[in-house]
């Protein structure tokens, strides 16, 4: 079975989004387990929630993988005349949203969640294209006070302080 072109970057793409999942199983069997966090009820088992998405992330690959050679095996279609996943200008996008995502995951750790939070949604919607600065703002802080609603208040989720020690 020959892999066409497109086959082989739709494979690609596809397993660099499992990477994400395999870290964050990774992290959960490793500092959770040694942090006594991997085992409990809905509030001490922070753990349970990363898990299941990684599965369910996982998951969703393997299925389009399974397709992706469904297809090649089928041989639907001539390979040369589709149109490439990503185009080189989406690949930049591509890679400067990675970027971004890494340096929110960085951030974290030293800023914590109130102020890498609204810095890293206002990077991501500025290398989505919104270059206007009220909705920029309006997004940013929205959906971070969302999110801390959400888990803070509701869940009652502790959310990563950071080394400064920021929280509301």
């Amino acid at each position: 079975m020959q892999l066409s072109p497109k086959a082989k970057s739709e494979l690609v793409i596809s397993w660099f989004f499992a990477l994400p999942a395999v870290l964050a199983l990774f992290e959960i069997h490793t500092k959770f387990v040694a942090q006594n966090m991997h085992t409990g009820g809905g509030e001490q088992n922070a753990a349970l929630f990363p898990r299941l998405l990684s599965c369910l992330l996982l998951f969703f690959i393997i299925l389009k993988n399974i397709s992706i050679f469904l297809e090649v095996r089928k041989g639907r279609g001539n390979p040369e005349e589709r149109v490439h996943i990503v185009e080189p200008a989406g690949r930049k996008r591509l890679a400067l949203i990675f970027g971004i995502f890494t340096a929110y995951l960085i951030g974290l750790v030293f800023l914590g969640y109130y102020a890498a939070t609204p810095l890293a949604l206002a990077a991501l919607f500025l290398a989505l294209g919104i270059r206007k600065v009220l909705p920029l703002t309006a997004l940013s802080l929205g959906i971070t006070l969302a999110v801390w609603y959400a888990f803070a208040v509701l869940l009652k989720v502790v959310l990563p302080v950071g080394r400064l020690g920021l929280y509301f």
